[in-house]
């Protein structure tokens, strides 16, 4: 395995992928959590266990298959997709780039619309309600305004922009439980009862707000030492599991089930909240930044487009944003969006596919040994067998993650399409309201 000197250590390792996680389990996800009633907190650490453990079994898989085919290493511009190739052909390799650059792209959709949202407020904030321009107008001003950060490489070109995006996320976290404070409390906390519609909503934006699969292997790709990624996954998942944890329960306690979607809705207004949505729209535009990397690195393959920078990167990479802004525009809602990306895309790229590919690279790695072994039993006749595939307990893990997994995205990707289409007969999206 060649080390690059010029990666990305660990401690920045980390930082990616927090930038990745952003301040949306900060401020979207408590809301759906406290609704699931006693059975949120149980969900969300569930899901998080699982989601570091199919992620780290993504690294594993990518270190089996540079000791299996040493010259994969030349398609570490689409890793997730190269494995896919490596284990199951090259349908398989196109199922999986299709997937993977359609959660990618449907996951930035959402990081506009919220910016645009908080702009949109802060206007009128800011200019005693004087200043009312469209949240609609504010989402093509972001799309302009994102392109240049953009233009940028691969995650070890943007060490700038996930140090300072992380920077945000811990500054907006100690705003957001400062303003939760200073918020006068409206109920009495309970328990909300569980129903199946909020355990769908909420399940769905946990696997989509912490799905680092899509970017994982295309950090681990950046990385000095790449064996080192199962500890970048689990400090990175760590730290933002703890201020989510922290922030859920100060919500709970203040606020009870009637926390939002958006919990900066239900704040009160100060200088601590206008300044907290300031930074919640600029690191959410740097996380976009450093999370579509991967769909860019995909799409300039396919066309063929140099890794040096240049205008056509930038051409693509802007026609890009221009497409998201399109979309965002006929959106009616984001939590929503994310619940449907969380479901139908996520689902398979982090329950069905890291435990097939463990599963199958094992084996491939095994047929490797048992054919060395071949010669050697011929040098050392008391050598000994070659280990099995995967162990039974192990197996069972990953059957029960597949099975639970499917079913989960099944059932949750019915129930969110089911209120996308209700929820959007009462809120019009931008395009909606032309044709009114």
């Amino acid at each position: 395995m060649i080390a690059d000197p010029g990666g990305l250590t660990v401690p920045f390792a980390i930082l990616c992928i927090v930038d990745l996680f952003g301040i949306y389990p900060i401020i979207v996800l408590p809301g759906p959590i406290i609704k699931c009633g006693w059975l949120g907190i149980p969900l969300a650490v569930c899901v998080f266990a699982v989601q570091v453990y199919t992620a780290v079994l993504l690294g594993k898989c990518w270190i089996m298959a540079e000791e299996i085919e040493p010259n994969i290493v030349k398609k570490n511009r689409y890793p997730y997709a190269a494995l896919a190739e490596l284990i199951f052909g090259g349908k398989a390799k196109c199922i999986v780039t299709v997937m993977l650059d359609v959660a990618v792209f449907g996951a930035c959709i959402p990081n506009l619309l919220i910016a645009a949202y908080n702009i949109h407020t802060l206007g009128l904030t800011f200019s005693n309600d004087r200043v009312n321009v469209s949240p609609c107008v504010w989402l093509i001003v972001i799309g302009i305004v994102l392109c240049p950060p953009l233009w940028l490489g691969s995650p070890k070109d943007m060490k700038w922009i996930a140090l300072s995006s992380v920077f945000f996320v811990g500054s907006v976290s100690v705003l957001t439980w400062i303003t939760m404070f200073d918020t006068p409390r409206e109920v009495d906390a309970f328990l909300p009862e569980t129903s199946w519609d909020s355990i769908a909503l909420a399940y769905g934006i946990l696997a989509f707000q912490f799905d680092v699969h899509p970017l994982v292997l295309t950090v681990q790709m950046d990385m000095v030492d790449k064996r080192r990624l199962p500890l970048v996954i689990i400090c990175a998942f760590s730290i933002t599991c703890g201020l989510f944890l922290i922030t859920t329960v100060i919500g709970y306690w203040r606020f009870g089930p009637l926390l939002s979607s958006n919990l900066l809705n239900d704040l009160s207004s100060s200088r601590y909240l206008s300044a907290n949505i300031s930074l919640v729209t600029v690191q959410i535009c740097l996380s976009t930044s450093v999370s579509t990397t991967a769909l860019f690195q995909h799409i300039e393959h396919f066309l063929g487009i140099p890794r040096e920078f240049g205008w056509r990167r930038c051409a693509l990479r802007s026609a890009v944003v221009a497409l998201a802004v399109a979309v965002g525009e006929a959106v009616p809602r984001f939590d929503l969006l994310m619940g449907l990306i969380g479901a139908l895309l996520t689902g398979p790229l982090m329950f069905l596919l890291p435990p097939l590919f463990y599963v199958k690279m094992r084996s491939l790695r095994r047929s490797k040994v048992k054919t060395s072994a071949a010669a050697c039993y011929r040098t050392f006749p008391n050598a000994g067998p070659a280990p099995p595939v995967v162990g039974f307990k192990r197996l069972v893990l990953l059957l029960v993650i597949v099975s639970g997994g499917t079913l989960a995205t099944v059932l949750t990707t019915v129930s969110t399409v089911r209120d996308t289409v209700v929820y959007a007969r009462f809120t019009p999206s931008c395009v909606m309201q032309l044709f009114e």
